[in-house]
């Protein structure tokens, strides 16, 4: 995003006030993803969790993003958080089915669509 969207910013916000957004495909860097807009704590709070119960080493990180859940917002946001991920197209390495949780900068997003 080479100039400021203030009607995504919009959507970021009022998901992070209202907890659950819509289903949005974004266009980053030439990869087409789609998923459900997250809010930020919840994004994190979800992978947190997904972590401490893995019983593997990966559970360390869990504390970080427990971390990361209890930090303010900020404005304008840096990042968009999806849950319910899918690669759609693109030129990448990334698996068709990205998992639960992605994090894209916003200053990647040349594209959006909601649906």
């Amino acid at each position: 995003m080479t100039t400021r969207d203030d009607l995504l910013i919009d959507l970021i916000n009022r998901t992070e006030a209202e907890g659950e957004g819509p289903r949005i495909t974004v266009v980053a860097q030439g990869v087409v993803i789609t998923g459900r807009i997250a809010a930020h704590w919840h994004w994190a709070t979800h992978l947190a969790e997904q972590l401490a119960d893995t019983g593997l080493p990966d559970e360390r990180f869990a504390k970080d993003f427990g971390r990361e859940a209890g930090e303010s917002r900020e404005y304008p946001p840096a990042f968009l958080h999806l849950q319910g991920c899918q690669l759609i197209s693109g030129n990448s390495s990334l698996p068709a089915a990205l998992g639960e949780s992605f994090r894209v900068p916003l200053d990647m997003i040349s594209a959006w669509s909601v649906r």
